[in-house]
């Protein structure tokens, strides 16, 4: 199947040369697919990793959107109790004193409409144990929007001075929901007011 030429190269038959060029052909195929299996692998990889990435920001931009609610509704209570402990102009006295005269219960936040356009107060549950401690819950919005805030207010007399110690847990859900995705924040705040000598 070889002939030698007249100067002296070898030519190898047509038929020979076709099965070399297919047997190149068929393994660079082969090379090309494997090539290309790698690459969409490491690309689908790179992908998927990104895509998590992505999904935990958006998952953690939303605890911070619920945490940041949540501290608004603890700081509602704070004003609340600070308006009814200092502020209010119809009280002589605030309306957690310590003792039988307190005014737990005269304690108005967050107002809003009822259906026949009458002023309901947000505050409920105002409790007092009859000595130090009082507390109430103070709901904040409507419908599906609606947060909350637990107040706890302590105040004990240190003789020349009384302190009150107020706890303030803010929801970014109902006080009372069992929701997994219920966020607490929490402000304490201590107020110290020195009692008026007589002279």
């Amino acid at each position: 199947m070889e002939k030698r030429t007249n100067n002296g190269r070898i030519e190898i038959s047509k038929r020979k040369m076709q099965n070399s060029k297919l047997k190149l052909k068929t393994r660079k195929r082969g090379f090309t697919l494997l090539l290309s299996l790698l690459v969409v692998s490491v690309v689908l990889t790179v992908s998927l990793g990104v895509f998590e990435i992505m999904t935990k920001e958006i998952k953690l931009s939303g605890v911070g959107r619920e945490s940041q609610i949540s501290f608004y509704a603890a700081d509602a209570g704070i004003e609340c109790f600070y308006f009814w402990e200092v502020k209010h102009p119809g009280l002589t006295q605030s309306a957690f004193a310590l003792g039988g005269e307190n005014n737990i219960n005269s304690v108005v936040c967050g107002q809003k409409k009822d259906g026949s356009g009458n002023n309901v107060s947000g505050v409920s549950n105002q409790k007092f144990d009859g000595d130090k401690t009082s507390s109430f819950s103070l709901t904040l919005g409507e419908g599906d929007n609606i947060r909350c805030a637990n107040v706890e207010v302590s105040k004990e007399d240190k003789g020349r001075y009384i302190e009150t110690a107020v706890k303030s847990r803010g929801y970014n859900t109902s006080c009372d929901s069992n929701s997994p995705r219920k966020v607490e924040r929490a402000i304490r705040m201590t107020v110290v007011r020195k009692i008026a000598e007589a002279e």
